[in-house]
């Protein structure tokens, strides 16, 4: 049952993280995450990926860390970044997600912190080449167990990741004329895909069903990035999405492959104007 996999259960568990406790995580489990960075999939193999550690405290920290820098409380810092020509941004969400839920299985927190507003800055922070591209930051430790930081994790986390769109609204059939529930086969990974974290908790992502084929698409303009320089937002957290289902897969057992789309496509659906088609998954047996 999809209930008593670790893997999903991980997947589903996984809460944003702000508050830490201070004392760094032992060597053998540091080892672990560098294990767990090391054997992320990609959806693009060409474009290179790295998640380094930011060895960066105090004031420091909190420049690095922009906006939420004075707010958070981590014990590591990582990096990840891509470089690359082809949805590069996309495979960074992918990969980057990998490396959230697995550590989430290890019983450590973590949190994005967004960067895109600001790449240049954080680029320059993290001591990173001009090419790459870094969407967000990812923090990471055991969380803080004493009652106040508990409240602060609780209370910081609702805004941003609390709330998840009724699945009719995110989920079509045929169609986008036609919202309906996924098929029970479908469910748990479209669960998967709704627990996705997002930027500003925007859920950029839609679902279109044609078996066997899962269409995955973004909205192009979501009012709540409020900025312009925000709305690549989206093609990063559609990744997110897409590593979650990815992840479901494979805690299920389930066969699919994940592909990319260009817009071009020979036989694509069609689709509302405010949607970005980003991927199509194959599925059998469902």
């Amino acid at each position: 049952m999809a209930s008593e996999n670790p893997l999903f259960q991980a997947i589903l568990a996984r809460r944003s993280t702000r508050r830490y406790d201070r004392t760094p995580l032992e060597p053998p489990t540091l080892a672990q995450v560098e294990q767990i960075i090391a054997g992320v999939q990609p959806l693009v193999p060409q474009n290179r990926f790295a998640a380094p550690l930011c060895a960066v405290q105090g004031e420091a920290l909190a420049t690095l860390l922009g906006a939420y820098g004075r707010l958070v409380s981590p014990s590591h810092v990582l990096a990840p970044h891509a470089i690359g020509a082809a949805h590069v941004l996309t495979d960074l969400g992918y990969r980057s997600e990998q490396i959230a839920v697995r550590l989430t299985g290890l019983g450590i927190g973590s949190c994005y912190i967004g960067a895109l507003s600001r790449e240049d800055a954080a680029r320059a922070s993290a001591g990173l080449p001009a090419e790459a591209r870094i969407a967000a930051f990812l923090i990471f430790g055991r969380p803080a167990t004493a009652w106040g930081d508990r409240a602060i994790n609780s209370l910081l986390h609702r805004p941003s990741g609390g709330d998840r769109m009724p699945v009719e609204r995110i989920f079509f059939v045929g169609d986008f004329g036609h919202p309906a529930a996924p098929p029970p086969a479908l469910a748990p990974l479209i669960q998967a895909g709704q627990r996705a974290p997002s930027a500003v908790n925007a859920q950029p992502w839609r679902f279109l069903w044609r078996a066997p084929l899962l269409y995955l698409c973004v909205t192009r303009h979501n009012p709540r990035y409020v900025l312009p320089a925000n709305q690549p937002y989206a093609l990063h957290d559609g990744g997110i999405c897409m590593a979650n289902i990815a992840l479901a897969l494979e805690a299920l057992e389930m066969a699919g492959q994940w592909t990319l789309l260009e817009g071009t496509e020979p036989d694509l659906p069609e689709w509302p104007s405010n949607l970005h088609p980003l991927a199509v998954l194959a599925l059998s047996g469902v």
